[in-house]
């Protein structure tokens, strides 16, 4: 017996605030890297270490806590997620030593690698899948956290400190936590006794064999890995080039909030053509744009490649969290949540790999986003249809 879906508004806003802070406390520590290491005084080594443990923390959250959640339910994991995020973050808060800032680097990490997959699951099951590209595209609104890191960098930490940066993340956190506690324990009283959330996956999981299953949905895992490194590479490599471009307030919110118009273009072609349509048009105009930008000698090129190219990110940001959950049989959750995390960390080696082959240099980002275009385009080839009643 399954038991009564939740309002999608207020499911919506719960998972919102959770990515939201997820993402802020992602990008807040990428912001704090050269403070970090000078109030730790750490070696580039150190330094590297510290970033490297933080992509593994969310491979490692996705698989770990994504397991649980399709075995025992997502509402009880995702309260456990929160607990699990609420004490690394006091802990980095906190952190007095090096090992210390690691540790807590890493169980941060687990809870952001956990929240993704099981938010999107959640509500991908609450809204039905007539609407779950539209949810699933205002969902990853939630990278605005990492507008709110940039903001915070730059203005809140000269009076602050890092310390309170991280701290002024747990009052919101703790606030849902009891918010979300509340709506599950509400929706399990008035659903015959059932566990809330995911008792469908629940009990898939269940009868199905984890082996079994992995190797059923291996070819679609591996498509979808592909798909979120080469996206996601492509926003990194702005990120990497863009730190060469002036630094002023107007161009940081216009350069996050550009993904915005770009998920809502995701949705509207995928509800007309369905995804297959909407990843071949993304790459090719990914293709073209980088094309022109390396081959122009228009003075204001690179300034319109970095204000455009979110734009264009935000197309297959906005549709991984739904197409993800459409296509994997069973172990959603956790297929779905380490398919984009684990492309999260492969794409997370991009700038170190534009540095290798000298591309930082001469306006040759171009020719890497070029070839991420290719990429998508090529598995674009192989998608089904999914994705076309949205």
């Amino acid at each position: 017996m399954v038991s009564p879906k939740l309002p999608a508004a207020r499911i919506y806003w719960t998972a919102f605030i959770g990515l939201f802070f997820d993402y802020y406390d992602l990008f807040l520590f990428i912001y704090l890297e050269k403070v970090l290491a000078a109030q730790f005084g750490l070696s580039a080594v150190g330094s590297s270490a510290l970033q490297f443990t933080g992509l593994a923390g969310v491979g490692l959250g996705a698989l770990g806590f994504g397991y649980l959640a399709d075995r025992l339910g997502r509402g009880r994991i995702m309260l456990a997620v929160f607990g699990v995020y609420l004490v690394g973050v006091a802990g980095l808060s906190l952190a007095w030593n090096y090992p210390s800032l690691l540790g807590f680097r890493l169980i941060a990490s687990l809870a952001l690698g956990a929240e993704w997959g099981i938010s999107h699951t959640f509500l991908n099951e609450q809204v039905g899948r007539e609407r779950s590209y539209r949810f699933a595209a205002l969902l990853q609104l939630a990278i605005m956290g990492g507008l709110l890191a940039a903001l915070a960098n730059r203005y809140l930490l000269p009076m602050w400190g890092w310390r309170w940066l991280f701290a002024a993340s747990l009052v919101p956190v703790a606030v849902l936590s009891a918010t979300r506690w509340r709506m599950l324990a509400g929706r399990a009283a008035g659903g015959r006794g059932q566990e809330g959330a995911g008792s469908r996956e629940q009990g898939e999981a269940a009868v199905i064999p984890l082996g079994v299953a992995i190797r059923a949905n291996g070819p679609v895992f591996l498509r979808c890995f592909a798909l979120a490194s080469l996206t996601i590479a492509s926003g990194l490599v702005n990120v990497f080039f863009v730190k060469e471009l002036p630094q002023t307030p107007l161009f940081i919110v216009l350069f996050w909030v550009n993904l915005v118009p770009g998920m809502l273009l995701g949705v509207w072609v995928v509800r007309r053509g369905g995804v297959r349509r909407a990843l071949a048009g993304y790459a090719v105009a990914l293709i073209g744009l980088s094309l022109f930008a390396w081959g122009s000698n228009w003075e204001g090129r690179k300034l319109a490649f970095a204000l455009t190219l979110p734009v264009l990110n935000g197309i297959p940001f906005g549709l991984m969290g739904a197409y993800f959950n459409e296509v994997f049989a069973s172990y959603r959750t956790m297929l779905s949540g380490a398919a984009y995390n684990l492309g999260r960390i492969l794409a997370g080696f991009s700038p170190v790999l534009i540095t290798a082959l000298g591309l930082h240099t001469g306006g040759n980002y171009f020719l890497f986003s070029a070839a991420l275009g290719l990429g998508v385009l090529l598995i674009s080839g192989g998608l089904t249809a999914a994705g076309r009643s949205t």
